[in-house]
């Protein structure tokens, strides 16, 4: 069991660190509220893992997990500390997740099948 003072672990990609570490410093949250955040950004990538576009059913919850940390990190992190890391906030978050792929899928949209 982790410490109870631990700080939660973000897994972000490095082509992130500059956003994540401006977001921590703008923000400025006490631990509580970036436990909570980070809670709060994990639960809401698995319930939209599960609702998750037919393009990317193929996905494991860790895969899904890794395309969304890829593409926007910083922005899911943000929005759940602006939330406070509120879990009666999950579907605002979820919703801006769901966003946040879509805009992926639309710039690398799924090849054609060719027969």
């Amino acid at each position: 069991m982790p410490p109870r003072n631990a700080i939660p672990v973000i897994d972000t990609p490095e082509h992130h660190f500059g956003a994540i570490i401006l977001i921590l410093l703008t923000r400025a949250p006490d631990d509580a509220t970036l436990r909570a955040a980070v809670r709060l950004a994990d639960n809401a990538a698995i319930a939209s893992w599960a609702l998750r576009p037919d393009a990317l059913v193929t996905l494991t919850v860790e895969q899904y997990r890794q395309l969304l940390d890829y593409a926007a990190a910083p922005q899911v992190l943000d929005l759940a500390l602006y939330l406070g890391g509120d879990r009666q906030q999950i579907r605002t978050l979820m919703d801006h997740i769901a966003q946040q792929i879509d805009d992926v899928l639309a710039c690398y949209p799924q090849p054609n099948a060719q027969n």
